[in-house]
């Protein structure tokens, strides 16, 4: 599918005003704040080594908290303004998109249930609202794990059945909504690569494309509205919807619920007024152009190893990148809803989570430093690293300056004057000024629009809720911060990071687990207490939320991941989102779908479904189409480890190791084979 490239989208004078707006409020704010640090720090006549190096911390520090409150600011500038102009005229009813899109939703040893019932809930919404477009929905399976492989192409051909009107040909030419499945027996270059296959192979028949994770839902007419808008404008290249993580219990699920549902917003409109049509990527929720993508987002080969070199982790900045290096707009529809994802349910997979989106940003040097890449886009790449490398920045500011003053009261320097004491209490209270004003003012936006204020419970419990969460997060930013630093420093000193599953499952954390994680940092805390109180009392109350979060990280850890917690707030009126007093359709149909497919699946739950390749001829016929459809099919070659359990006649199933099966799974005539042999016993 030819498409020409646009021209190169000159910024807009308003583009222009706001930028310089951000950027000199960000100078102005940092400029006061280094000036009175570097007062204070000369106060007694004399600089020295720690107090240097914490000035130069301090800097650094500064001018990030002085852009994300300028951002936020900008974004304050902008709610009100919308308030102002009262409630958005009904929008128009999309018109039926004579360009095919397809949803694609790549996996990764998830459950196959889940994935399912997101696309069956989501094709049904489509259907009930006449179809404004034509889609098509590609579940694209990277799963190593043998039994989740094989469930997905029983929940795929389960639901085909029951829904009957499904186009399943290998052609999607009809205009039916059809479920594809495919599944790679090589996973080379993670979602990235998945994705690129799809364009490889099926793209050609796509004008559009919608990128989904896992746990994603959009909503119908949201889905309509993205193709609307990139046909109302053939310059965009990807439009981004922001995804509101909902569905989760736990304490810790619901914290960061509540906060993308009061916060983010204000966040997201700053960010997307000084980005404009240089915004960015994250991975999915969001709609592209197929040819552009094809044409211009090819990920390079990063120059030396892992994990700082090799295949790109996080793939969705440098996709953003070039496609504004080509002259493509990347634009944020912050005003659009119905997006949806969840969210790690506990700390612990908060921090394993990260681990891998830490690899990937800390890689993003080499791009960020390439040759036409936009200078907006190089700030997007650099606010991610600062992101991960904030972490250990701060610790060792904060203990370089804890170094510092134990060294001047060593040489004997002298008592703080009274007029530095102002100095220091007026820069203390100043910087968390410009961290929770934004957190204020975003609460005011809400506040202020009558419908969502309803919907979020009344001022009282937003404003409760605000109160504990603002508490938990001050507390859990030591423990976090730890966990950040451990993962710059992983990176840097050469640990490349394995490629998990997420687990999207509410678990929970047990004490014996958080003792096993935590018992070091609970250690940290308790040394750092006695230290602090033996030199300077007086400091312990400065240094407070830092000590509680790291002494009592193993209850905090138990807490956090706990349903039971999390269930009791939310009958107290705390922390309880939009969706959860207003139930949303498409996750209402989605929790439906879920229960069906468990339904038919309870049938032979605890029937092993590698086993039932070897009694079922259907079941055996369908994953060799499924291999052979999409040229899957790997033989499995003579020298091979896996040979001498290929040849083995009257293979017993249950005895055959599972790093076996997965590659003997993709031999298409090892599968034929076993039919012969139950026939001929």
């Amino acid at each position: 599918m030819a498409t020409s490239d646009p021209a190169v989208c000159e910024s807009s004078p308003n583009i222009v005003f706001v930028r310089s707006r951000v950027i000199g409020m960000s100078l102005l704010i940092w400029l006061v704040g280094c000036l009175t640090f570097y007062s204070i720090t000369i106060a007694d006549g004399s600089t020295r080594f720690f107090e240097s190096l914490s000035m130069l911390l301090f800097s650094v520090l500064f001018g990030w908290i002085a852009f994300s409150f300028s951002l936020a600011m900008e974004g304050f500038f902008g709610k009100l303004q919308s308030v102002s102009a009262g409630p958005p005229s009904p929008a128009e009813a999309p018109r039926a998109s004579s360009n095919r899109t397809a949803i694609l939703m790549p996996v990764y040893n998830e459950s196959p249930t889940r994935v399912f019932a997101a696309v069956a809930a989501m094709r049904e919404q489509l259907l009930e609202s006449n179809r404004a477009g034509k889609y098509d929905f590609f579940v694209l399976s990277d799963s190593t794990d043998t039994d989740v492989w094989l469930e997905e192409e029983w929940c795929w051909s389960e639901l085909v059945e029951r829904l009957g009107d499904i186009n399943v040909d290998t052609d999607p030419a009809s205009d039916q909504i059809g479920i594809y499945y495919r599944h790679r027996s090589e996973n080379t270059a993670r979602k990235a690569g998945n994705v690129a296959d799809f364009c490889e192979n099926w793209g050609v028949h796509y004008r559009y494309m919608i990128v989904l994770d896992a746990d994603s839902l959009i909503a119908a007419p949201t889905i309509n509205e993205m193709v609307r808008r990139m046909d109302a404008d053939d310059a965009i290249g990807i439009l981004q919807v922001p995804p509101v993580p909902v569905g989760r219990q736990s304490l810790f699920a619901r914290l960061q619920q509540f906060a993308a549902a009061v916060y983010g917003p204000m966040f997201a409109e700053g960010f997307d007024r000084f980005a404009g049509d240089r915004g960015n990527y994250w991975g999915h929720n969001a709609i592209i152009r197929t040819a552009a993508f094809m044409r211009h987002c090819s990920l390079p080969i990063l120059n030396g190893l892992p994990p700082l070199g090799g295949e790109i982790l996080s793939h969705d900045f440098v996709e953003a990148a070039l496609m504004v290096r080509a002259g493509w707009k990347v634009k944020l529809a912050n005003d659009l809803s119905g997006s949806y994802e969840e969210c790690p349910t506990t700390l612990l997979d908060f921090v394993k989570r990260d681990h891998r989106w830490c690899q990937g940003n800390l890689q993003h040097w080499q791009i960020m430093l390439a040759e036409r890449i936009h200078p907006v886009s190089r700030l997007h790449f650099f606010s991610g690293i600062l992101s991960y490398v904030a972490a250990p920045l701060w610790l060792l500011f904060l203990a370089t300056t804890v170094i510092a003053a134990v060294v001047n009261a060593q040489l004997g320097g002298d008592s703080i004057a009274p007029d530095t004491t102002t100095m220091c209490v007026t820069l203390f209270v100043g910087s968390m000024g410009l961290l929770l004003l934004p957190k204020v003012l975003a609460i005011a936006t809400v506040c202020m629009n009558s419908e969502l204020r309803k919907r979020l419970g009344g001022v009282p419990a937003i404003l409760f809720s605000s109160t504990f969460e603002t508490i938990a997060s001050t507390i859990l930013a030591g423990v976090i911060a730890i966990y950040h630093a451990r993962c710059v420093v992983s990176v840097l000193t050469g640990h490349n990071v394995k490629w998990n599953a997420q687990q999207r499952s509410e678990t929970g954390v047990s004490w014996s687990e958080a003792t096993a994680q935590m018992w070091a940092l609970t250690l940290l805390g308790i040394i750092t207490t006695v230290g602090l109180a033996s030199v300077e009392p007086g400091w312990l109350i400065w240094f407070s939320p830092l000590l509680i979060g790291w002494t009592c990280s193993i209850p905090i850890a138990v807490a956090m991941g706990s349903r039971a917690v999390g269930r009791k707030l939310a009958k107290l009126g705390l922390l309880r989102i939009v969706s959860e007093r207003y139930p949303e359709p498409i996750l209402s149909r989605h929790q439906h779908w879920v229960c069906e497919l468990t339904a038919m699946r309870g049938e032979q739950k605890h029937e092993s479904l590698f086993e039932r390749l070897f009694r079922d001829p259907k079941f055996r016929n369908q994953h060799i189409e499924i291999l052979r459809s999409a040229a899957n099919d790997r033989r499995v070659p003579s020298d091979a480890p896996e040979w001498e359990t290929r040849c083995q006649p009257n293979l017993d199933a249950s005895k055959i190791e599972k790093p076996i099966r997965r590659r003997l799974l993709c031999d298409d005539e090892w599968v034929e084979s076993i039919g012969s042999n139950s026939q001929a016993n």
